[in-house]
């Protein structure tokens, strides 16, 4: 009897573990005020939609000997003790779109491999970046006005740390018409 009221519990209890593991998670929502007097905004954060994850590319490649010389002419963003840095290839957007943006990533020891990161047809406002230690890359790409992807890219494991949606909306005032 006491093994089938354990065993009873024990299939409830996994049960709602699912449930609760299986949960579509909703945005975080934040409200935005600089000055109460304005209009405030919505702040919100979500899972990167399948259209974000494909307009980012992240893998090895080798360079050849051109590439190297054409990157090698790109100012260099390091990180604090110099073990990695990075060179970003800008578009032109001062031209139609779609614009890309590649960012490649060096290691000290070995500049013949690197890691590019291809973010594909963003917006025309520029891709913002920052190390945030020898191997971890925070990265803001815009796909519109109101629109972006943060991520947190580990560089030794091409694996992302974090990866977040972004969208910054207004607040209609009820009493504008």
């Amino acid at each position: 009897m006491k093994s089938k009221l354990i065993l009873g519990l024990a299939l409830v209890l996994s049960g709602g573990l699912v449930g609760c593991s299986t949960a579509i998670e909703s945005p975080r929502q934040y409200l935005v005020s600089y000055d109460p007097s304005e209009r405030s905004d919505i702040l919100s954060y979500s899972k990167p939609s399948s259209e974000s994850l494909r307009q980012i590319k992240v893998e090895r490649v080798s360079l050849t000997k051109e590439q190297l010389h054409t990157l090698n002419a790109l100012p260099k963003s390091k990180t604090e003790n110099g073990m990695r840095w990075l060179v970003e290839e800008k578009p032109d957007t001062m031209r139609d779109g779609p614009w890309n943006t590649r960012l490649y990533i060096f290691e000290r020891d070995d500049t013949n491999h690197c890691v590019r990161v291809e973010l594909i047809d963003h917006a025309s406002y520029e891709v913002k970046y920052n190390w945030l230690n020898e191997k971890m890359l925070f990265v803001s790409v815009p796909w519109g006005r109101i629109a972006w992807t943060d991520f947190v890219l580990n560089t030794e494991t091409l694996r992302f740390a974090y990866i977040e949606d972004g969208r910054l909306d207004q607040v209609l005032d009820s009493q504008e018409k």
